[in-house]
Parts: structure tokens; C-alpha cells; sequence
């Protein structure tokens, strides 16, 4: 029997669908003996709003185990108990006595490997069947060190699950890191997700994850204007709500521990103590729900993350859900779930009650992307490899359009495997549970490098203008007239500490501490500080020791090669002062000097600036530093120190920008005080702008040595505008030092030759990707409006390629284009990522 008054239909339908679903569930269904209950609802309005209060709640467990695919064991260590969960679960679920989840779809890619085409099929009938959940997600990765193309290529093993199950890949998730910027919501809203799943473990965040604001379910607007809908408890602690473990609560009462090395398996761990206490828990997580009010509106609640770290096979989760719902009054009930169902029943309460669910539009900043400067030497042929990778697909796609063999075809897949490397050097596990582990995670870090600087070397264009040594004229002082202005560099510091433009503007002044391009190396005590990023800085007395400098005039402009020693390091730093353009470029080579003590080594670019705003390019997006409330990106929570940049960083006001580039490093930080070190303090400095290539501060994961690495080379380039920040004037400048990182950038030629064949007329930022599409039949471009207002852009067809549609960044096709005269013109939406597939007949 259903009653229903009409001023709160819409409520009761939601319940009954809500009742028909659990109905529909084998675990309820096995509970109940198949017998179909009857749901009396009250007819009176004040009953029925009474009810919208004392909500009749669904929880969502979703089993699975987190990934770690470096930090335990050895490839072959953990593949192999990667395979053994899944023939146990694949087991159970075919039974259907157990729903389980992967959380990446590494699992699938490594179960082919292992167990052939017949293991991938039976996986993916598995998932077609709803026994086995799935997101799109490559791994759990450390996003943010990915740059754009590279981020959207980590979703792209969701499209042939999507295509042989018939299962839509809707959801990802970024599990553990703390950190994620709004950048990543643009990526994985182009590729088409609707939902994000989120548990953390605070480690390096303490100072700064509990200022997140209290919103465990949200929306999150990207820079595009799109939204993807967010599950993320506020965190409590790694093993329960908030944590990448908190259904792991489940297993813990059950006195399951830690053990991250081999694989467990337990029988029914449901004795009436235990039951008690797992049922305590499921009443403490409604009871938590409910607590937020309006500010969680939803009767769904979603529990991931029951495996941890832990290797565990057993059926006993499930064994309790079944239990649990035969005791339950009807007021709570559990769902042996994928990740999914969470989502999409929220979704549909959503839409049904047209609730009205918070909305964030931001960054939460990074954290464990800093884990990049612990491997800096690795990191910097990491990025090298993403570019090279990007022209060795453009040439590739260039030659098969012309040549449809099989040599083609094998350098395609070739080029795949070697992009699937680039993601496992990003996967987040940087460091082990021993040293000899993280010697290991070292291993398999430089291994997938190597691999991938291989492949995209042997497919690459070969440069048409070999690098040459600039021309000496004469010997030069190291105070000289540069563009109508003066610079003045110190032989003492091996820095520049004075330059002027030709309008007698100050850019750098001879007052500021430290000077521009000083290396900085802070050494800290080892326990951590709960109100700051950084521990205490040791004392440090170990100065600057010039031994050798030569300035000197060349047909490039003025060089300067100064040698010295600081702090253990041997350094040699090498000045360009371009006389065709207003770039300085500064290569510091440094040997020695890295110890495992806690430390980090900057450069410090500080300029004669007033209140400058801070910018820099995330994946995904161009953001500006520092917390909304100030005009800047970051959310509430977010890392208020560090930031990444994928190619520049910069500093501008109103009339005057400065730029720099940085193709080797990553990490930055900003503003007058943005140095670590205690006994050298900024001082008379207005803007600052900071890059961290190396550090080693979380001790806990081992990776402190620098991958055993004693001598290593970064590269920048300054540039000195008079104008203010031009997102697309940051986009062309990065594209003319070191390996190109776009394919094409306006007013540009294109990185390779043969794309001026195709006469790309886009405005408004770069071509980021020229491809064979993943089905071998269609060529894919991808452009990135970084502009903040939407931009027309035309190209023309190749012979022989009549046809051209809109795509999603997951290459699906969208909507067709039309063709005039062999031409196609498009337009990319603000700050969005546009996707265009070319065909033959």
C-alpha cells in the first residue's frame, strides 16, 4: 500500500523508487527471502515534512582496495597480488555473493597482461553485469605534475570498458593526495565525468586540510563553466570519514591491521561482537550525515575505501550487509555497491526534489605533487618525455595520413605503451614502506622514464637547427647597457642585483635580499610543525664562495659563466642576456651537496614589483596564486605555500609582467617572503617569485636521497614585458625555450613542419595534441582556449580527409562540423578544452 498527498508527491515517488531499488538488489532480496514489504506513507503534509527531516537513509559501500602499485612491492610483487584479488572477487561476484570495485583502471590493464584476453573479458562481462565497478581514472596519480594532454590521456583506458560492457564511465577519483586544482575539474569534465569520489590522507596537509569548508558533497564549477558533482567528507582521520580508508572502519573492528606486503584472507569475521560494533559505526556515519543539515540534503551515503592499504580477500563485508538489512527497521540500509550507484542515486534525489546542493568554484592547490622534487633529476626527463611524446605522435600521425601500413600501426601502439609509462611514473606512490622499497619505487620511476624517452626519441622529428655555441666578440664588464637600460651583476653573490629598462624603471633592485638567482639551500628540523608547511629551519652559516667568473660579449647578447660553491654544492651558473629580446636565461648545473637530511634548494627571483598578482599554469588551467578571499584561486584548505607550474610562473601588475620559464622543475612559491631558510631572511623585497626544483621533506616515505642522483641541471628563462599578464603572450614564449610543449601556438609556425600543411588559424591558445585516434581510423587536434571569452579558429582538411566532427576529450563523438571548401571552422568555448576528430569517407 502507497498514499500519497499530492503536496509532497515528488518526495514519496523518490522513496518508492528508493524501496523498488533496494527491493531490486541481491542483497536484499537473498535477506529477505524474496518477500515483497509493504511501506505505509503518512497522507498528512505535517508527517510527510516530518519525514523529509527523519530521512529513511541508503549507504552506499563500495569494497575495493586502494592502489599502490610502487610503495609496497616490486612490479612483479604487486601485480601478482593485484591478479589474486581478482580472481577471488571476479569469484565471488560471479556467484553473486560480493560487489566490488577497481579504483583505477590499471587493475584491468595489468588482469590483460596476466591473464590474457580471456582474464579482460571476464573482467568486463563482470562489470557489465554490475558485479564489479569501475572509474575512469588511470591510477591514483599525482595529477597535477601531468600536463594537460598527459592529464586527459590518464581517462582514456575508461573508453573501451565503456565500449564492451556498455557501462558509461561517469566516475572518477582522486584518492589520498589532499591537493587537486580546479584545473583537473576542466580535464575530467571535458572527458565527459559527471561524478568525483574523494577520501585523503593528510600527510604534508596537517597545517592546512582542516580550513576546508564543510561541505561533503558539492558541486565543483570549472574553469570551463562545466560542473562535476563531488563526494568528500570532511576528513576525521585515514581510516575513516574523510580518509582514502575510511570504510576500512569495517575491517578494523573486525581486528584486521595494517599489512600492506602479501595477500590476507579471512572468513566470516561476523561474531556478535563484532556485528554490534560495525552496526555502532554504520549508525555513527548517519548520524554524521545528518549532522550536516541542509548542507547534505541527501538520503545516500557513500563508504569507500574498505580495503586500505591491505591486500584482504574476504566475504565478510558483504555477510554483514546482508545481516544488517535483515535486523534493520527500515530506517537505514546498506547496499553492497558500486562506486556508482552512490552517484547516480544522488543524482536522481537531486533532480527529483530539485535540492539545492553547494557549489565551489576553485582550487584545493597541491600537496603531494612536491614528492616530485624528491626524484628532481627523474622529474626533469619525466617532463621532457611528455613533450617529446607529443611531437613523436604529431609525426606519427602526420605519416600515417599519407601511409596507412602496418609499420605505422606499430608506432601508434608503440607510442600508446609508451604514454601508459608517463602515467606510472606519476602514480603516487614516490617513496616505500623500507628504504629498500624506496630504492625500488626509484627503480620502477626511472624504468618507466627511460621507456618513454626511448620511444618518443625513435619517433620524434630530429631537430632541424642543431644547438651551436654563441660566437665570443670581446670580453665584457659585469656591469653593461642591456635594451637602453643597465644591469649589474655581482661577482660576490654570482647574481644579478640591479637592473633598470631604458625609462629608468627599477625591475631589480640592488637592495633586495636574496639576489636575483641565488641558490638557497634550508636544512629543518625533522618533526613537523602542526601550523606550517615547513618544519624549523636549522641555522645555517655555510656562505657563498665565488672561484671563478667570466663575462663576455657573444652575437647573442652578453654571457655570463660564474663557478662557485655553497652549502656542499659545486655550482656552475651560466647567464644569457639575450640582445634580441628581453629574456635572461640562467642554467644552474650543481653538483654534490644533496644529503638525506630534511632540506629543500631553491632559486629566488625576486623583483622590484608592488603588489603583483601571481600566476601560473596548473594542468587544465591558468590560475592565479594565493586564497580567493584575496583574489587569487585557492579554496578554503589549500596549500597557501606551494605551487605547481607546468611551464611558467609569473609576476605582473597593471603595466609590467615578469615571466619565467621553467622546463626542468615544478614546484614555486610567491610573494616577498617566499624563502625558506632561517638565518636568510628576505629583506627589502616587495615580489618574489621562488622555484623548488629539489627537496626531500617527507621523511616517512624514505625517497631522500635524490634517487642516489649527484649532479643534476635546471634551466630558466626570464622574461621582462612591458604589458600587462596575456595569457596567450605566456603560452608563445614557453613555446620558444627548450623541446616545444604544444605542437602549435598563434603567430607561431608549428613544432613540426608538415602541421603547417593543415594551416591552424586558433587564437586563442595552443594545439595540444595531433593524433591517430584510439579507434586507427580518425586523426584527433586538441586545442586550448586559455582565453576567457570563446574563440573562433578554422583549419583545412589534408587530401583525401572529407569529414570532421566535435568530440569529448575521450575522442566520443558529439556533433558533426560542416565542411566548405576543404575547410572547417570551429569555436572553443572560455577556458575550455575543444576536441576535434577529421575522417575519410
Amino acid at each position: 500500500m502507497l498514499t500519497v498527498h499530492t503536496s509532497c508527491a515528488a518526495f514519496i515517488f523518490n522513496i518508492g523508487d528508493t524501496i523498488m531499488a533496494i527491493l531490486n538488489r541481491r542483497d536484499f532480496i537473498k535477506s529477505s527471502g524474496g518477500l515483497a514489504a509493504t511501506y505505509v506513507l503518512s497522507s498528512s503534509p505535517k508527517a510527510c515534512h516530518a519525514k523529509q527531516a527523519d530521512r529513511q537513509w541508503t549507504v552506499y559501500l563500495a569494497q575495493d582496495k586502494h592502489l599502490d602499485y610502487g610503495w609496497c612491492g616490486s612490479p612483479l610483487e604487486t601485480e601478482s597480488w593485484m591478479v589474486s584479488l581478482l580472481d577471488y572477487y571476479l569469484g565471488l561476484a560471479e556467484q553473486n555473493k560480493v560487489v566490488w570495485n577497481i579504483d583505477s583502471t590499471l587493475w584491468e590493464e595489468v588482469y590483460h597482461r596476466r591473464r590474457g584476453n580471456a582474464g579482460k573479458k571476464r573482467l568486463r562481462n563482470a562489470i557489465r553485469k554490475g558485479q564489479i565497478g569501475y572509474v575512469g581514472n588511470y591510477a591514483v596519480l599525482l595529477w597535477d605534475i601531468l600536463d594537460t594532454e598527459t592529464a586527459i590521456r590518464a581517462c582514456y583506458g575508461a573508453v573501451p570498458i565503456e565500449h564492451s560492457t556498455s557501462v558509461p564511465a561517469r566516475t572518477a577519483l582522486v584518492m589520498e593526495n589532499p591537493g587537486i586544482t580546479c584545473g583537473i575539474a576542466n580535464i575530467l569534465t571535458e572527458c565527459g565525468f559527471d561524478f568525483l569520489g574523494r577520501g585523503i590522507f593528510t600527510l604534508r596537509a596537517k597545517s592546512y586540510n582542516h580550513h576546508r569548508q564543510k561541505f561533503p558533497l558539492f558541486w565543483w564549477k570549472a574553469p570551463n563553466g562545466k560542473r562535476i558533482l563531488v563526494h568528500w567528507d570532511i576528513y576525521k582521520n585515514t581510516r575513516s570519514w574523510g580518509g582514502y580508508a575510511e570504510g576500512f572502519t569495517l575491517a578494523s573492528l573486525a581486528g584486521e591491521k595494517w599489512q600492506a606486503v602479501g595477500v590476507r584472507s579471512f572468513e566470516d569475521r561476523n561474531s556478535p561482537e563484532v556485528f554490534r560494533k560495525r552496526k555502532e559505526f554504520i549508525r555513527q556515519t548517519v548520524e554524521r550525515y545528518r549532522g550536516y543539515g541542509e548542507d547534505y540534503p541527501v538520503s545516500s551515503i557513500l563508504l569507500l575505501g574498505t580495503g586500505w592499504d591491505n591486500w584482504t580477500q574476504t566475504e565478510d563485508f558483504s555477510i554483514f550487509i546482508r545481516r544488517f538489512n535483515e535486523e534493520s527497521d527500515g530506517n537505514i540500509r546498506i547496499v553492497d555497491a558500486r562506486y556508482s550507484d552512490y552517484f547516480e542515486a544522488v543524482e536522481r534525489e537531486i533532480k527529483e526534489k530539485n535540492l539545492d546542493i553547494p557549489t565551489l568554484s576553485g582550487s584545493f592547490g597541491i600537496s603531494w605533487e612536491e614528492w616530485a622534487a624528491h626524484l628532481a633529476g627523474l622529474t626533469k626527463r619525466f617532463r621532457e618525455a611528455q613533450r617529446m611524446l607529443r611531437l613523436a605522435e604529431a609525426n606519427q600521425a602526420l605519416s600515417k595520413m599519407k601511409d596507412r601500413s602496418d609499420t605505422g600501426n606499430k608506432n601508434v601502439k608503440l607510442l600508446r605503451y609508451a604514454v601508459s609509462q608517463v602515467l606510472k611514473f606519476a602514480e603516487h606512490s614516490f617513496g616505500g614502506i623500507s628504504r629498500k622499497q624506496a630504492a625500488i619505487s626509484a627503480g620502477v620511476h626511472a624504468d618507466a622514464v627511460t621507456q618513454a624517452m626511448y620511444i618518443a626519441r625513435s619517433l620524434a622529428p630530429k631537430s632541424s637547427t642543431p644547438a651551436s655555441s654563441p660566437t665570443v666578440h670581446n670580453t665584457e664588464k659585469t656591469t653593461f647597457e642591456w635594451h637602453g637600460g643597465r644591469v649589474v651583476f655581482d661577482p660576490d653573490r654570482c647574481a644579478v642585483v640591479h637592473l633598470k629598462d631604458k625609462t629608468g624603471r627599477l625591475w631589480i633592485s640592488n637592495k633586495q635580499t636574496p639576489a636575483f638567482g641565488n641558490l638557497v639551500n634550508t636544512h629543518y628540523h625533522k618533526k613537523a610543525r602542526p601550523d606550517s608547511i615547513f618544519p624549523a629551519a636549522l641555522p645555517s652559516s655555510t656562505e657563498l664562495v665565488a672561484r671563478s667568473l667570466v663575462s663576455r660579449k657573444t652575437d647573442r647578447g652578453v654571457e655570463i659563466i660564474a663557478e662557485y660553491s655553497q652549502d656542499g654544492f659545486l655550482v656552475e651558473s651560466t647567464w644569457l642576456f639575450h640582445s634580441a629580446n628581453p629574456w635572461i636565461d640562467v642554467t644552474y648545473h650543481l653538483r654534490d651537496g644533496w644529503s638525506q637530511a630534511p632540506q629543500t634548494l631553491q632559486f629566488c627571483f625576486p623583483v622590484a614589483l608592488d603588489n603583483p598578482t601571481y600566476r601560473y599554469d596548473a594542468s587544465g588551467a591558468i590560475l592565479k596564486a594565493g586564497a580567493k578571499k584575496a583574489g587569487g584561486d585557492n579554496l578554503p584548505g589549500a596549500n597557501p605555500e606551494l605551487y605547481v607550474g607546468l611551464n611558467f610562473a609569473a609576476a605582473g601588475d597593471k603595466d609590467r609582467t615578469v615571466l619565467i620559464l621553467a622546463p626542468d622543475t615544478l614546484l614555486w612559491q610567491f610573494g616577498p617572503d617566499a624563502v625558506c631558510t632561517s638565518t636568510k631572511k628576505a629583506a627589502n623585497t616587495s615580489a618574489q617569485l621562488t622555484s623548488m626544483p629539489m627537496m626531500n621533506l617527507t621523511q616517512g616515505d624514505r625517497q631522500i636521497g635524490q634517487a642516489g642522483w649527484r649532479d643534476w641541471t635546471f634551466r630558466y628563462r626570464i622574461v621582462l614585458l612591458d604589458e600587462p599578464f596575456d595569457a596567450v603572450r605566456a603560452i608563445q614564449e614557453s613555446q620558444q625555450f627548450a623541446t616545444p610543449p604544444f605542437l602549435q601556438v598563434p603567430d607561431q609556425p608549428p613544432a613540426i613542419d608538415g602541421l603547417a600543411a593543415l594551416g591552424i588559424d586558433f587564437p586563442g591558445g595552443p594545439l595540444l595534441a595531433f593524433k591517430v585516434a584510439e579507434d586507427n581510423q580518425r586523426m584527433i587536434l586538441r586545442f586550448w582556449n586559455v582565453l576567457d571569452r570563446k574563440v573562433r579558429g578554422s583549419l583545412k582538411l589534408p587530401s583525401g580527409w572529407t569529414q570532421a566532427e566535435i568530440c569529448d576529450a575521450l575522442e566520443r563523438s558529439k556533433k558533426p562540423i560542416d565542411v566548405t571548401g576543404g575547410q572547417i571552422q570551429f569555436s572553443a568555448e572560455p577556458l575550455g578544452i575543444l576536441t576535434i576528430a577529421i575522417l575519410k569517407k
